[in-house]
């Protein structure tokens, strides 16, 4: 993989194991779309962006070199060798055809408080509604970036958002998602939640953590561990895995974690997303 510069952003030629849709359209994250060109723009650490896929790599508008060796490098996990994971996860004929199905997907490592704020929205809702809320949380307490033409917005400082109140979050119309967010939001200002000292965790002490905060279950906290805290024994368990378990392995729910751990182990976040963009995307057809 080679990094160059060109016009406003940068190049990267031959990235292995990397589909924009494939990664982007996942579930795994809320802030980028899809446009007409097959692009998708986006916003994260206080920029937006906008990928495309070009003849000889990636293009990756408004960002430097040193930006992307900074913070996009681990954002989009390159530096991960995805071929040796695909390999231990291939044991199975189904897992195979999952993979094949959505090679392209790598896991974003998000940033840990829009990660956390996210998938507490994230709670019995679909991912339009989704994508949604969290955008109209930027808009209320996030910076406007113009861009491309178009006004962004981007995710608000957590320590300049310390004082919001449920009433505030009235025009998001998440309903008991409020009190949850509030919570949150007060435990990242803290330090109860910090980033730093969760990663040195277990993901099991890690996950004990996090199912302290109002609002945070099991699912929610798998999510955060999987996509912000680089926890890849992580097996998020929503609806859709649940039914691919189910329809896939003959997997009842009650045994998913145990299944996964058997099976997948240090890789079960992986299998994770294949599973699930393989269930969503191609089965669901």
């Amino acid at each position: 993989m080679k990094i160059s510069q060109q016009k406003n952003g940068i190049l990267i030629s031959a990235p292995e194991d990397f589909s924009l849709r494939n990664t982007f359209d996942c579930g795994q994250c809320f802030r980028f779309n899809e446009q007409e060109d097959k692009s998708f723009i986006g916003v994260a650490f206080g920029k937006p962006v906008c990928f495309s896929e070009e003849e000889n790599g990636i293009y990756i508008d408004n960002i430097t070199p040193d930006e992307f060796n900074e913070k996009w490098l681990k954002f989009l996990d390159f530096e991960r060798n995805y071929k040796i994971i695909k390999e231990k996860l291939s044991v199975d004929e189904t897992m195979k055809k999952a993979i094949e199905f959505g090679g392209g997907i790598r896991i974003l490592r998000q940033e840990f408080s829009e990660c956390v704020i996210s998938f507490i929205i994230s709670q019995q809702n679909n991912i339009p509604k989704i994508k949604k809320a969290v955008e109209g949380f930027c808009r209320l307490f996030g910076e406007k970036i113009s861009y491309m033409g178009n006004d962004y917005y981007t995710f608000p400082r957590i320590e300049t958002i310390k004082n919001i109140t449920v009433s505030d979050l009235e025009p998001l119309k998440i309903g008991y998602r409020d009190k949850y967010i509030i919570d949150a939001i007060e435990k990242l200002n803290s330090g109860f939640l910090n980033c730093d000292e969760l990663e040195k965790m277990s993901y099991k002490d890690a996950k004990e953590r996090l199912l302290k905060v109002h609002g945070i279950g099991n699912k929610v906290a798998d999510c955060i561990l999987l996509f912000s805290l680089g926890k890849f024994d992580a097996f998020p368990t929503d609806t859709w895995i649940k039914k691919a378990m189910m329809e896939l392995y003959g997997v009842d729910e009650k045994n998913i974690e145990k299944y996964s751990k058997a099976n997948f182990g240090e890789y079960s976040g992986f299998a994770q997303q294949y599973i699930f963009y393989y269930m969503r995307w191609n089965k669901a057809k």
